[in-house]
């Protein structure tokens, strides 16, 4: 493990029971060290997630997924043909008016990111500095690290109804704010299908943010009850549930 983030690591591990945590960054050089998988942005995400690789998307060369060409600005898609895939093809939206509704709200592609590469790296294994830190939690541990976003300062996390997965990328950067991504249907069920099953569980979430809310989480972890601090309320006796 880098020295560099074992710290934040091992007290996310520990305290909130988060195993799984990578790095983005958005740059034009790549690292050897960076495989190429033949990919969607979401499976890329996967494979960094749950086989802890070092791999990459290329914006150059563009992804198998549409969606994601359009996501991640690879390449200009009219609202036309974005209606075509939601509504017609996918069924996501009734009409063309409820969709251009969804595009309208859609976070908009920051300008850092308009890099050629977007470098996909397990936190342990980073050796730079993250633009996002990216977490795959279930609902539990993901309501505990919206709790601790809110220690310091109130703010609303960015949630999108509907949102491409590979949104996650991105959507905390303009934003400013921690950015909850529920793995978009079409990417866990149809692009997420293995022959041994699926690659995102149902339980399974993705939680984002710029990497210096993170850096605070992490001081709030000690001090806040939805880290490691002990409530001084005792709970409350009930009469037995059964299990």
């Amino acid at each position: 493990m880098n020295l560099k983030y074992r710290k934040q690591i091992n007290l996310i591990r520990e305290k909130l029971g988060i195993e799984k945590i990578i790095s983005i960054r958005f740059s034009n050089i790549k690292p050897n060290q960076y495989i190429k998988f033949r990919d969607t942005a979401c499976t890329a995400l996967s494979r960094c997630f749950k086989n802890n690789i070092l791999t990459y998307i290329d914006r150059k060369t563009g992804q198998l997924c549409p969606g994601g060409d359009y996501f991640l600005k690879i390449s200009h898609i009219s609202p036309e043909k974005v209606n075509d895939v939601y509504v017609k093809n996918e069924k996501v939206f009734q009409n063309n008016n409820v969709c251009n509704k969804f595009i309208k709200n859609l976070p908009n592609y920051p300008d850092i990111a308009k890099t050629r590469y977007i470098l996909l790296t397990p936190l342990a294994k980073e050796k730079n500095k993250p633009d996002v830190i990216m977490m795959l939690a279930s609902p539990s541990q993901t309501s505990r690290i919206l709790g601790l976003s809110v220690y310091k300062k109130f703010l609303r996390p960015l949630i999108l109804p509907a949102l491409s997965t590979c949104a996650s990328i991105y959507a905390p950067i303009n934003s400013n704010r921690v950015h909850l991504n529920f793995i978009d249907y079409y990417d866990r069920y149809y692009q997420g299908k293995q022959k041994d099953g699926l690659l995102w569980k149902d339980s399974d979430l993705i939680i984002s943010m710029p990497f210096g809310i993170f850096k605070e989480i992490i001081k709030y972890i000690p001090l806040s009850a939805h880290g490691g601090f002990r409530p001084k309320i005792k709970p409350q006796r009930f009469d037995p549930i059964k299990l």
